[in-house]
């Protein structure tokens, strides 16, 4: 059976992103991930017991429209329920390999990538977005492990803004109001429901995050915590800013495209400033990054993993049809066997500087 899933936010998907047999579609589950933001629908799906988590499920990608990093966010969803599914980024893309050679590069983090000595406040400004599957997490397990209080914020202390200029004033404004919500609530770091900007102010939150995270203040988008908490070890062990970022492309090499709109700027050689992609509104970063030595890292949503992997940065690059700042890394095939089999969920971080043994190290 094929399922075919797409958001209303991607109006430029037109087309599957390959062909493959009836005879497939008939034998297996089949999922057609065309877009980003669709992966609400992959859990209706099994709600209604129209795909089976006790039987494979086959994910078919596309290079574009955030349809990689929806379906990474599925795959993790899946694999945490103890179910089988595998990424197809193209038809013969069907052998389900073994990913017991990826365990080693995810490890129990250590007690200060974790926790805080001082208590932390961190806010949440409106729910999680719907799309976030498999990032969801325990208030009381995060405040006992992290020392960091999760504080939950009103969507509406922002969204009483009410709709704001469509250029740099009005992606200033938001800025400013969340400032004010920070030393409101005398938090350490912030994320936000950006995607419901674009409704009540049309404007995006993305200078504001790149902003923040300039002026060493944790901030993350689409009110992702695993990613805030990420950030903030980051910042705890490295004192940089860093990145959240999709894997929008994946090769069997290990080099890998991230993307995303919200870069700080002190990590750019130079930017300018855009349009958000999904929604074509506002104000978002396309930013370059300097060549040279960087950290991917990522906490899973139970805290219970970490990835924090070395990597290469090896250029820059913009097409139309991705989040704006898009930057290819160079990793290393076991770090690709481990998105396309076993990531701990979409967002990662990317950091300057090779920090990796800052995580391990005793």
């Amino acid at each position: 059976m094929l399922h075919v899933l797409c958001s209303q936010l991607h109006t430029e998907v037109s087309d599957m992103p390959f062909k493959v047999s009836d005879s497939f579609i008939e034998e297996n589950q089949v999922i057609a991930v065309l877009s980003g933001g669709t992966e609400a629908q992959f859990v209706d799906l099994v709600k209604a017991k129209k795909i089976d988590l006790k039987r494979p499920v086959y994910l078919m990608v596309s290079e574009y429209s955030n349809s990689l990093p929806a379906a990474l966010e599925i795959l993790s969803f899946i694999r945490q329920r103890n179910g089988m599914a595998k990424i197809m980024q193209h038809a013969k893309d069907i052998i389900f390999p073994d990913v017991s050679e990826t365990e080693s590069l995810t490890r129990t983090p250590l007690e200060k990538v974790l926790r805080s000595d001082k208590k932390v406040r961190l806010g949440v400004i409106g729910k999680p977005s719907d799309w976030l599957i498999a990032s969801q997490v325990n208030y009381k397990e995060i405040l006992e492990k992290t020392n960091s209080e999760l504080v939950d914020i009103p969507f509406d202390e922002l969204a009483s803004l009410g709709e704001v200029d469509p250029g740099m004033k009005g992606a200033e404004d938001i800025y400013i109001r969340l400032k004010v919500i920070i030393d409101k609530y005398k938090l350490d770091g912030i994320t936000l429901r950006c995607f419901e900007l674009f409704k009540v102010c049309k404007n995006t939150g993305c200078l504001a995050v790149s902003k923040l995270n300039d002026e060493g203040i944790p901030a993350g988008c689409e009110s992702d915590i695993p990613v805030l908490l990420t950030l903030m070890a980051c910042k705890r062990l490295t004192g940089e800013p860093g990145w959240m970022a999709n894997p929008a492309r994946i090769t069997a090499e290990g080099k890998i495209l991230l993307a995303k709109c919200t870069i700080a700027l002190k990590m750019t050689e130079k930017h300018e400033f855009t349009n958000h992609f999904e929604s074509g509104i506002g104000v978002a970063i396309h930013g370059e990054v300097a060549p040279g030595e960087y950290t991917l890292v990522k906490l899973s949503n139970d805290l219970k993993r970490l990835l924090a992997v070395n990597v290469t940065v090896t250029g820059c690059q913009y097409e139309q049809n991705l989040c704006r700042t898009q930057v290819w890394i160079q990793s290393t095939p076991i770090v690709s066997q481990y998105l396309l089999t076993s990531p701990l969920s979409n967002h990662h971080i990317l950091i300057k500087g090779h920090h990796a043994a800052k995580f391990w190290r005793a």
